[in-house]
């Protein structure tokens, strides 16, 4: 478990300051849920992670206790419910399959083994009791189609160890009788706006910025045309950036198409666009549809699930579970790290009013910048 903590530290290093987690629950007023014994207002199962003065006693929670959560009475057959499936889910993306190959991993146990295992490796954040209405930005996360609040844990640590506080919710409701995150897929963009809304009680900053990851990122799409909740938005990898044909898109991706084309929405902040096309050429789809774009690729391969640093975690634990993908792997958590990297870079320019460093990312990533129609 050391190994584990040790090696993802050498490639995504904490900042100054100690992590802090706290859970909460908020609840959608505009969406309901009825399943598992409890009807009423959809329930959004919060993570908090933000910045501690000091350094902490004691042993960081493993990632196993960050899905130990204190729920109302009510709203616990809910959450086990959920944990069960975002279980299900982790084996199923994260555990399964070899990259870039995408075959069938034996591990010469069974896959609940190997979560098991998992869940035992320390993250770096202590339950702490968090600040209201501190003067720290804050960034809010969406997981995508069947993921997880705590799919970027590596992410939300490595904000807050410098200054931040970083906030994710389930996106996704569990129920008896559909498989995790299809229930609802389409649902609209209020849960979203509730949790950004949580956010602003947060901080005293106007600084609140939005990522979202593949489906989540689409939420955003669909979401932020409205100005004010957040200053700027980062798009991981929506599925969307190598695509040319607007039916296509139309077809497949319904909702995002009607935000941006039938009903002409237009994000009014800077987005950081970050998808895997391995081109030098903005995402064409996307190229008009908002204030000021950064489009960027990795030059190397990155995988669509490399963006979460869930999926990187079996990669520490090779030692005891030998993977046939572990040179690749590693490839994929260095890449990581660079995102990680711009994606801080990014903010931290839109923050001081400061030009974006492009000159620090060119080696590994290619970077494009384009203005949307009401800019020209």
């Amino acid at each position: 478990m050391a190994s584990a903590q040790i090696a993802f530290e050498l490639e995504v290093p904490l900042g100054a300051m100690d992590v802090g987690f706290a859970d909460t629950v908020l609840f959608n007023p505009t969406e309901g849920f009825s399943d598992y014994g409890y009807s009423g207002p959809a329930p959004l199962f919060v993570q908090h992670w933000f910045s501690l003065k000091g350094k902490q006693a004691g042993p960081a929670l493993t990632y196993g206790a960050l899905r130990e959560r204190s729920v109302p009475d009510e709203l616990g057959p809910v959450y086990a419910a959920l944990r069960d499936q975002m279980d299900t889910m982790f084996i199923a993306y994260d555990l399964k399959e070899s990259f870039p190959d995408y075959e069938a991993i034996d591990y010469a146990v069974s896959y609940d083994e190997v979560l098991a295992q998992v869940m035992t490796t320390p993250t770096r954040s202590h339950r702490a009791q968090p600040t209201r209405r501190s003067t720290a930005p804050v960034i809010v996360y969406h997981h995508g189609s069947q993921g997880a609040s705590d799919e970027n844990v590596a992410m939300a640590e490595y904000f807050s160890s410098r200054g931040y506080d970083f906030v994710s919710a389930n996106f996704h409701w569990p129920h008896a009788d559909a498989p995790y995150g299809m229930e609802g897929f389409a649902n609209d963009p209020r849960a979203l706006r509730e949790v950004v809304r949580y956010a602003r009680t947060l901080t005293t900053s106007d600084s609140v910025f939005f990522i979202g990851h593949s489906w989540g990122a689409q939420m955003g799409w669909c979401a932020l045309h409205e100005p004010g909740p957040v200053k700027a938005f980062v798009s991981l990898e929506t599925t969307i950036e190598a695509k040319t044909d607007t039916n296509e898109i139309k077809d497949k991706w319904a909702s995002v198409y009607d935000a941006l084309v039938t009903r002409e929405q237009y994000i009014p902040m800077p987005v950081l666009l970050m998808a895997n096309t391995q081109v030098d050429a903005p995402f064409a789809f996307f190229a008009a549809s908002c204030a000021a774009g950064l489009h960027v690729s990795a030059k190397e391969p990155f995988g669509h699930e490399s963006y979460t640093s869930a999926f990187l975690l079996r990669h520490f634990h090779r030692d005891r579970f030998p993977q046939p993908d572990s040179v690749a792997m590693a490839e994929q958590v260095a890449l990581y790290a660079a995102h990680l990297q711009l994606i801080e870079a990014f903010f931290h320019a839109l923050r001081t009013g400061t030009e974006f460093p492009r000159e620090r990312f060119q080696e590994q990533f290619f970077l494009n910048r384009t203005l949307g129609e009401k800019e020209r």
